[in-house]
């Protein structure tokens, strides 16, 4: 039977972490990997005002640039998900048959000052396999907090 983990993958520098630490468990353990990036259609007052095919067609794409950039040419099989709702949720499922879940101790959030995210300490409860939590590096932290700021600064506002 082969060594299945699944992976949250969102970009962020922890993110980027737990997926470079589960390739490198899943090629010692002669496994595969199954990379998930969790979305969720923005909250408007209105219907429609976004496809959610061109978001699912978005977020697929991001997903793969984002593995493409942390291992070119993976050693083990790497499979990719995206999954629409809620993260902890669409995580925990996905995980119902690995053998092993591995989470950023941090994603996305601009709450920079938690120590451990809402989505990691959730699965953390209720996943059924083991969950491992992996920090990204305090330089790819301060780069990722860098370009929040810049994306939340109005343009010309230098």
């Amino acid at each position: 039977m082969t060594y299945r983990i699944v992976v949250g993958a969102d970009g962020s520098p922890h993110g980027n972490a737990a997926l470079r630490w589960a390739l490198e468990v899943a090629e010692v353990r002669n496994g595969e990997v199954t990379a998930v990036f969790c979305w969720q259609v923005p909250f408007l007052s209105f219907p429609g005002a976004f496809d959610r095919e061109e978001l699912e067609k978005t977020y697929k794409a991001y997903l793969i640039d984002t593995v493409s950039a942390i291992e070119p040419s993976p050693k083990v099989p790497v499979w990719t998900l995206v999954a629409e709702g809620d993260p902890t949720v669409a995580l925990i499922k996905a995980a119902e048959d690995a053998d092993l879940l591995v989470l950023g101790t941090r994603g996305r959030s601009a709450f920079a000052g938690l120590l451990l995210g809402s989505v990691s300490q959730g699965c953390a409860a209720g996943a059924s396999c083991p969950v491992v939590l992996v920090k990204g590096s305090a330089e790819d932290q301060a780069r990722f907090q860098s370009q929040l700021r810049d994306q939340q600064q109005p343009a010309g506002s230098d």
